[in-house]
């Protein structure tokens, strides 16, 4: 593009100068003042272009940069269910897979430092998310003054065999079933409903998942006139998360 570019602009700097000698053996004036004029907009011209490509080309990359918004991803992801490869189900397993299927920055983190040969190697990061195998419990990195969500998950045994696997980031959650005979992890419909929350009116400031105990905790934002936030709590009870009260 930039050489279409040039190339034009060439031209186009040729033509206006057979145009000014044209003048001149027609026993025209020329201003060459003016002609400089000319001659710097068109260079202005060729570089403001020139920024245009570049933009459009970072856009392009970042389109194809393979990396989701968690926006995006709280739009679909209950049209998806996952497979899970490979005999493990442990929370680095699950993560793993919901990770292939909806990768992003905040989960490369956590990815990067359980399982650094399975992620692109396009971005490094500072060692900093918590891996806990032993509770069933991810979180990413995040460091001072970045623009970045905080993304956590958990996983839960059922009493039936299969698994309750949570994940969430600022104020989206999401929960799968996993199935050890199919290896698969398909949405399941949330447990919380507005009506246990102590404001149903307003979206939740952000989920607390727990790395010890069972007890997964809404934090609400109580307004102006009360006390800043309020809690809602949900305790796994063998099979599913159960409401288990509020504290204002």
């Amino acid at each position: 593009m930039k050489k279409v570019v040039l190339i034009l602009s060439g031209l186009l700097l040729v033509l206006t100068g057979c145009k000014q000698i044209g003048k001149i053996a027609a026993g025209e004036e020329t201003d060459s003042l003016a002609t400089r004029d000319v001659q710097a907009t068109t260079a202005e011209d060729v570089e403001s272009s020139d920024e245009e490509s570049l933009e459009v080309a970072d856009e392009e990359m970042e389109d194809q940069s393979g990396m989701y918004d968690f926006r995006d991803i709280e739009k679909s992801w209950k049209n998806r269910t996952i497979q899970v490869t490979g005999d493990k189900s442990d929370i680095v397993a699950l993560f793993g897979a919901f990770y292939n299927e909806w990768p992003t920055h905040e989960g490369n983190r956590i990815m990067h430092q359980a399982q650094p040969n399975q992620v692109p190697k396009g971005e490094y990061y500072e060692e900093g998310s918590i891996i806990d195998l032993k509770n069933g419990y991810v979180e990413s990195a995040w460091y001072e003054g970045e623009d970045l969500n905080e993304v956590s998950a958990c996983v839960w045994k059922r009493k039936n065999g299969h698994k309750l696997f949570a994940v969430t980031t600022n104020s989206f959650l999401c929960f799968y079933d996993f199935d050890p005979a199919k290896k698969t992890l398909t949405p399941e419909e949330s447990p919380i409903k507005k009506e246990h929350l102590s404001f149903p009116a307003k979206k939740p400031l952000w989920y607390d998942l727990p790395q010890e105990g069972k007890t997964l905790v809404v934090v609400e934002d109580a307004g102006a006139g009360g006390d800043g936030i309020a809690f809602t709590y949900y305790t796994f009870d063998g099979q599913n998360l159960k409401f288990a009260g509020h504290e204002n």
